[in-house]
């Protein structure tokens, strides 16, 4: 038997999205710390070793289970590098204000697992998506990382002081002004949301 054989059954993707599906509703309902992967196992109806050899730790699980929730997707480049740009942005206002659990424990408990869980599922790959649209506006600059975390902090903020997610309008002229280094949009009204 070669080294590249596995043992046992092949893997079965219905079983995988049940468990996926399982670890979503019960962060839900009990939170990350009360998740017992025991009881998603079950549930899902898999063996517990069956769980772990896909997923060996509770946070490699849950890191599954938020990408596969709402997969944070990289919007399909158009062609004009801001609007590109936007669309990411705007990704993560909307998943942002659909999903209020996901910032609410990045607030509340900032360095826990589950935090660092929400960082890697849904946050890195939108800063990576954002690093490379600005990049391409832009070329290397010595802020970049900065300029990134701007736009990204900007769409939380907005978030927070207005309670809706800030629409396509207002991060085209007012937040990717600010990341571009571009002339600030004129003052005036600012639309809340807009979609």
């Amino acid at each position: 038997m070669g080294a590249d054989r596995r043992r046992g059954r092949p893997r079965d993707a219905a079983a995988d999205r049940a468990a996926l599906r399982e670890t979503l509703a019960r962060l839900d309902d009990v939170g990350y710390e009360r998740l017992r992967v025991a009881d998603v196992a079950r549930t899902a109806g898999l063996g517990l070793g069956a769980l772990y050899r896909r997923w060996p730790t509770k946070y490699a699980l849950v890191v599954d289970a938020l990408r596969s929730a709402a997969p944070s997707r990289e919007p399909e480049p158009t062609g004009d590098p801001a609007e590109d740009l936007v669309a990411v942005l705007l990704g993560l206002a909307d998943e942002l204000a659909a999903h209020g659990a996901l910032l609410a424990v990045l607030l509340t408990h900032p360095a826990s697992e589950a935090a660092a869980a929400v960082r890697e599922a849904k946050l890195r790959p939108v800063r990576d998506a954002a690093r490379r649209r600005l990049r391409g506006m832009t070329g290397h600059i010595p802020d970049l990382e900065i300029r990134v975390d701007a736009g990204a902090a900007l769409v939380v903020q907005h978030l927070l002081l207005h309670g809706a997610a800030p629409g396509r309008a207002y991060i085209r002229e007012h937040v990717l002004p600010l990341m571009t280094g571009s002339p600030v949009a004129v003052p005036g009204s600012v639309p809340e949301v807009d979609r």
